[in-house]
């Protein structure tokens, strides 16, 4: 009897297997992935609040010793540093250019009264460099990174996984409030420990992380803010190491002079892991190995079947 020629089936078989195999690999990280995707802040585009703002385009936000007059973010605690006096609004979207006042923003109330921002470029209410929603289209943040008046705006966060590396996402801008004068500074103090952070301390680079320098200031030679302006929005992103699996997300406001009042604008703020936690790597590493097995034997079996029969 003739020898049956399986060379053709035999390629075929195998390249049906490695097809499946890469398959199966691209599926079993993508559902090991799926942890990666959960964002563990609750209310990071600052949608929620209780109490009462100043009026329909925000207001101003109780910190620890405020009269408690304002509003409170749902989800995130706002207080004091080292003692301050803190100051804190929430802008809510919507025009932010003032109507009355070229070059001003909206006016808000909070615990000392009227405030409001430089809006380059606005007039009569026609919208200026302040956009009227945070990149994500929503609130967003803005507070005083004076000494003496910045504050701490933290948020508790649980089922971490410890030895995790987490991602902190957020969007971040800078102004200057209104009727003063002067070059300044701002930025934000990102932390993520056991307990809030409500003291401005030098950056260590892992647990507490500052934002990028600002761009140099025309004519001046130095990173800041230029008198009067707007410092567009921006996206940034800094990792840190999970330490327990309870843990407190911190933004601290920074900034520099105390005279010329630097604000700092927060929105848009998400933690995610960016590693896969040991149980999602466990359960895909078992997944595949189990499959390739499987595979495996299917495709013996197959060749066994079709192998040629000898002449008798």
């Amino acid at each position: 009897m003739a020898a049956k020629n399986t060379v053709g089936t035999n390629k075929t078989h195998s390249g049906r297997f490695q097809q499946v195999v890469v398959l199966a690999g691209c599926l079993a990280f993508a559902c090991a992935g799926t942890e990666a995707r959960a964002n563990a802040i609750s209310n990071g585009t600052f949608a929620t609040y209780t109490g009462t703002l100043s009026g329909t385009a925000g207001g101003g936000l109780n910190t620890q010793d405020d009269d408690g007059s304002g509003g409170s973010l749902t989800k995130w605690t706002i207080t004091n540093v080292s003692g301050s006096q803190g100051l804190a609004f929430l802008y809510l979207s919507g025009n932010q250019g003032s109507t009355s006042t070229s070059g001003v923003g909206i006016t808000q109330y909070g615990r000392f009264g009227a405030f409001s921002m430089y809006d380059p470029g606005n007039v009569a209410g026609s919208g200026g460099a302040i956009p009227n929603t945070s990149p994500g289209g929503g609130n967003f943040i803005v507070a005083d990174g004076a000494s003496g008046y910045n504050v701490a705006i933290y948020e508790a966060v649980t089922g971490l996984t410890q030895g995790a590396t987490y991602a902190v996402s957020f969007w971040y801008a800078a102004a200057q409030q209104s009727g003063f004068s002067g070059n300044t500074t701002e930025g934000w103090q990102v932390s993520l420990h056991g307990s809030a952070q409500t003291t401005q301390v030098a950056a260590n680079g892992t647990t507490i992380q500052d934002t990028p320098t600002q761009a140099i200031i025309p004519g001046a030679g130095t990173p800041g803010l230029a008198n009067g302006s707007f410092q567009a929005w921006a996206q940034d992103t800094l990792y840190f190491t999970a330490t327990s699996s309870n843990q407190v997300l911190t933004f601290l406001s920074m900034g520099t002079p105390g005279g010329q009042p630097p604000l700092d604008l927060l929105s848009d703020v998400t933690l995610n892991v960016v590693t896969p936690e040991p149980a999602s790597l466990a359960l895909s590493g078992s997944g595949i190995a189990s499959l390739i097995a499987i595979l495996w034997f299917r495709r013996n079996r197959i060749r066994n079947s079709s192998a040629p029969v000898k002449n008798l």
